[in-house]
This record gives structure tokens, sequence and C-alpha cells, in this order.
């Protein structure tokens, strides 16, 4: 996996980590500038917040699609796709007339949503068979850690872009990034999947919505996708609560506030990303086992809920720092545990498991930002936040319950033979 490495694999991993990284870059410097176009352009936040549950449900519908197609077609190609698509999508809004805007604002909310599903589905399913099986960890790891230094210029180079260069530069640029992520992947061998067995592939809705492969799996990579499930919900409040909350804390300068609570936690996540590829590269080592996912999925929750206590800024920044470590952590054992799963199901759960996250983060975004109508984002946070403790809390006490039994079970009796 590193250059010492060496070989193909090793270049080809290194090549999807590059095009992951412009491709985040990308995502995430259109989250800010499209939001800001899209209210510039409708005038309406209502439109503006349809605008992303557009995006949210495309997602959401694309996740079990993406399962069919990255267990049946090959998935570097799957992701070229994906990018390319939505360099041209952008690249169309940009030479599009004013009048057609709106409508290729949603256009383009469909295009981002079920590419960015499909790129991630694609991308989790194809990594152990470009890391190798025993390197799983430390290729998360190193993933994780390429998006957050991503999400880190994408957030502080959007607004400048917008400011100094306008939309139409930053849309560009954004689907610069796109390309470029497509051209490192078309060096990339294009590996076709394995093939499932004919009893890991049930035909009918199920198959499509991945349900069936649930049954195939270890129990406890299921209380794991609901735990990611849940902790997609809980993490919607503070994406709503944030600029809320800057409005309220420092109604002086709450873009400054809010880019310190966001720049605090990629640094957090980044920090998790460099530290579990180091554990990782360690012989003998293990990363993110059910129990420390458990562990880390109620950390950063509670980190989170003190974060919006109004501390001072010198403890709101270990804070969020803290909350983006555990999530990152959380995030690594997370998808290596999944990755575990053989080839011929692995695409369908991860089809499945985006679908559950999405759902979870756009129910949380709908019900959030409902209730900080009326509600200050302390209570809006500790109750979503509390509800994905509560579940990753309950995880916990299992795993631990059922690690206590296994242990506390004498050892089978050995077989006497008679001669």
């Amino acid at each position: 996996m590193d250059g010492a490495d060496g070989g193909r694999p090793a270049r080809d991993l290194r090549l999807v980590l590059a095009a992951q990284a412009a491709s985040t870059y990308g995502s995430y410097l259109n989250l800010v500038a499209l939001g800001l176009f899209t209210l510039e352009v409708t005038g309406s936040a209502v439109q503006t917040g349809l605008f992303m549950a557009v995006r949210m449900a495309a997602g959401f519908l694309m996740g079990p699609v993406s399962g069919l197609l990255a267990g049946r077609c090959r998935r570097t190609r799957l992701m070229i796709g994906a990018d390319v698509l939505s360099a041209v999508t952008l690249a169309l809004l940009v030479v599009a007339p004013a009048g057609a805007r709106p409508a290729m604002l949603y256009a383009l909310a469909v295009v981002l949503g079920c590419g960015q599903t499909l790129w991630g589905v694609a991308l989790r399913s194809e990594l152990p068979e470009l890391a190798g099986p025993d390197r799983r960890a430390r290729a998360n790891a190193r993933l994780v850690s390429a998006r957050s230094v991503a999400m880190l210029l994408g957030f502080a180079s959007a607004g400048i872009l917008v400011a100094q260069l306008g939309y139409q530069v930053a849309f560009l640029l954004d689907a610069g990034t796109y390309a470029l992520s497509a051209g490192l992947l078309a060096r990339v061998a294009a590996r076709r999947p394995g093939t499932a067995p004919a009893t890991a592939a049930p035909a009918g809705p199920s198959a499509l919505a991945g349900v069936g492969v649930l049954r195939a799996v270890a129990p406890v990579v299921v209380a794991m996708i609901g735990v990611r499930a849940a902790d997609a919900f809980g993490s919607a409040s503070h994406n709503v609560g944030i600029p809320v909350q800057a409005t309220l804390v420092r109604p002086d300068s709450p873009a400054w506030y809010a880019a310190i609570f966001m720049t605090s936690w990629a640094v957090g996540s980044l920090a998790a990303g460099r530290w579990c590829a180091r554990l990782a590269a360690r012989p003998g080592s293990q990363v993110g086992s059910p129990r420390s996912f458990g562990v880390a999925t109620c950390l950063m929750s509670v980190f989170f809920v003190l974060a919006f206590t109004d501390p001072p800024l010198w403890l709101l920044v270990p804070l969020t720092l803290a909350a983006g470590a555990a999530d990152g952590y959380a995030e690594i054992g997370y998808t290596t545990r999944l990755q575990a799963v053989d080839e011929a199901r692995r695409p369908r759960l991860f089809g499945f498991a985006s679908a559950a996250q999405n759902a979870g983060f756009g129910l949380g975004m709908i019900g959030c930002a409902v209730a900080l109508d009326r509600t200050a984002p302390l209570a809006v946070v500790a109750v979503a936040h509390g509800a994905a403790f509560a579940v990753a809390l309950t995880f916990l006490l299992v795993q631990t319950f059922r690690l206590a039994d296994r242990h506390g079970q004498p050892p089978p009796r050995p077989v006497e033979v008679t001669p």
C-alpha cells in the first residue's frame, strides 16, 4: 500500500486516494457554493431547503441501486461515470440561461445525490480488493485523512472563490475536480467483480432493497448499520444547528464561529485517520472492533452536545476536535467491519447501509430544522444526539455482555477415543 510495497495494486490505491481527495474537495466546495447560489437564484429559503431535500432523497433512492450495480459492473468505471456526469451537469448550469437555472439546479441535485452515493458504494466495495484483506483498516484510515483534508480546503476556499471570482468560476473549478478524479480513475485497472452465489442474490424487490443480504451477514453487522443510521440522525442536528448557534453566540461574526467549529471537527477527523493508519501498520494490530466502534459513537455524541453549551473558545476547539476524532475512528471501524463481508455480498450490503444512513440524515435534517424554529439549538442537538447515544450505548452493552458470556463459558470437554 505504501510506496515500499510497490506493484500495480499500490499504484492503483494511490490513484484512488488522490481521486477521492479531488472528488471530495469538489463535493464540499459545491455544498457551500450551491446553497448560496440556490438562495440567490430562487430568492426563497424554502426552495433552498427543497434543493437539499431532493439531493438527499436522490442519494437515498440510489443506495440499493448502487449496491446492485457495484456487484455486477466494473466499479472504477461506475465511479468515472458518476464523476463525468457531475462535471457535465455543473458545466451546463454555468452556460444555462437565467430562466433555465432553477430547473437545472434540481437536475443537478439529482445528479449529485445519485453520483456521490454510487461513488461511495463502489469505492468501499472495491477497496478491499485494492488494499488487500489485511490492510483494509489502514486504507480506510487514509481515506478518512484524505477526505478531512479535502473538506478543510473545500470549506476554506468556497467563500473566497464565490466572493472574489463569482459562482461561475467556482462551479467550473468544481467541475474540474470531478474531471480530475475521473482522469485519475481511468488509470486504475478496471477489475470485474466476483460472481455472487445463487443463494446470495434473491430476485424481486428484496434484492433491489438489499434487505435479503442482511440475513446472510453476522447480526453484529446489521446492528452496526443501525447504530450508524442513528448516528447520521444525530449528526444532522449539529449540521443544521451550527448556523443557528453561530448567529446566537457570535452575532457579530457567525461565519467565523461556524468556520472554527467545522475546521476543528475536520482536524480531529484527520488526526483519527492518521493515528489509525499508523496503528494498522503495526503487525498484529486491530482497528475498529465493534466495542470500540460503539464507544467512539457514544463519545462523539457527548462531545457534540457539550460543544453546543456555549463554551469559551479555548474549550470549544478541543471539544469539536474530540468529536471529529471520535467520528473519524467510528467511521474507520464501521467501514472496515462491513468490508470483511465476502465480495459477493459486499456491494449490496454497502448499498443498503448507504440508504440507511441517508434516511437517518434526511429525517434528522427535516425534524431538526422544524424543531429549531421553536427550540434552542442545544435542546435540539441534545435530543438528536441523545437518541444516537442511547442506540450506541445499547449496542455497546449487548456486545460487552456477549463477550463476557463467551469468556465465561467452560472450555469444550475433550473427546475420549476408545481404543
